[in-house]
């Protein structure tokens, strides 16, 4: 029987931080990134972000926001964030918010279902793909609705 707390019970009051963690290694895997890639990005030691990917409450959130900058995600304290620029065919539809970098994640799946008549499919990129399956998983109930 081990007396350290952690393996004893889990503590529903850092299950964000675990799920953060999971989403990060999510991301970093769907990019095809290496953890040593990502790690020299913002900085931090290959250690440090297994430890993020992990959901570790003893990492500063200064790091957990270094990493989510070097997978291109937004650190926000409210509704997960989209890169605008970072998917062409959102940008394609968000062509009427001149100066917005970001857009909150069910908003982004709204846009994509309101018009997806003006996306083009065949140029969606692999990563955009991936961001769009993962809305709708979250969002969506795994539906689509267009």
């Amino acid at each position: 029987m081990s007396y350290i707390r952690d393996m004893v019970t889990q503590n529903p009051i850092l299950d964000p931080l675990l799920e953060l963690g999971q989403r990060l290694r999510r991301e970093r895997a769907r990019l095809g990134l290496t953890q040593a890639a990502v790690a020299r990005t913002p900085g931090v030691g290959r250690q440090k972000l297994i430890e993020v990917e992990q959901g570790r409450p003893s990492v500063a959130m200064g790091t957990y926001a270094a990493v989510m900058r070097a997978l291109n995600l937004v650190p926000t304290a409210g509704q997960p964030m989209v890169v605008i620029d970072a998917f062409p065919q959102l940008k394609r539809l968000a062509w009427n918010r001149p100066g917005t970098r970001t857009i909150a994640e069910p908003e982004a799946l709204a846009l994509y279902e309101r018009n997806w008549d003006l996306v083009d499919r065949d140029a969606m990129d692999e990563h955009e793909r991936r961001l769009l399956e993962d809305l709708v998983t979250r969002y969506g109930n795994g539906v689509l609705h267009v």
